[in-house]
């Protein structure tokens, strides 16, 4: 079961590696401690919402994106009690999107990027904290079902910043 103190370790061991990033995340940090302390949530709905988000890269360094009605996205999805790890939610779903076969990228078991941004206008008034683990595939092992809204778009189209860093943790592997 993936708790807060699973949640909160992945945050603390990211804000020591990523530095720079430790302000944008600190209200999670917060409301992570606010909910240890008290041990229950008694914010009423304006905590940050946690999504986990495989990056999945194929040969070609191109990232698995879901077209939606208005724009190109990471997939995301909510927390559940079913996986014992961040990175096992991560992966399974990464192959419920159809890339049966896929790797973590050596050294990069850990999140690679924790993406803070507001929640979504239905979810209110909130933060919303995808964390971000990267897998590979290759291009022609992934099935995805006709009319599906999975497409494979160039990395640097995406996101510049993530682009960088997957770069970086792809470079690092290859030396």
């Amino acid at each position: 079961m993936i708790g807060n103190a699973a949640v909160a370790r992945a945050v603390s061991d990211y804000m020591h590696r990523h530095r720079g990033e430790s302000l944008t995340l600190s209200p999670l940090w917060q409301t992570l401690a606010q909910h240890a302390k008290a041990g229950t949530c008694q914010h009423r709905g304006t905590c940050p919402i946690v999504v986990i988000s495989p990056i999945v890269v194929d040969e070609q360094h191109r990232v698995l994106m879901l077209q939606g009605a208005k724009r190109m996205r990471f997939p995301e999805a909510g927390l559940t009690d079913e996986f014992a790890t961040l990175a096992e939610a991560a992966s399974t779903l990464a192959r419920a999107l159809g890339t049966w076969e896929l790797w973590a990228q050596p050294g990069c078991e850990d999140p690679i990027h924790l993406d803070a941004a507001r929640a979504d206008p239905q979810d209110g008034a909130r933060m919303r904290v995808a964390i971000r683990y990267l897998y590979r595939t290759h291009a022609s092992l992934c099935r995805f079902a006709p009319g599906a809204p999975q497409k494979w778009v160039p990395l640097a189209e995406v996101d510049v910043d993530l682009a960088k860093r997957v770069h970086s943790f792809l470079a690092e592997a290859v030396s």
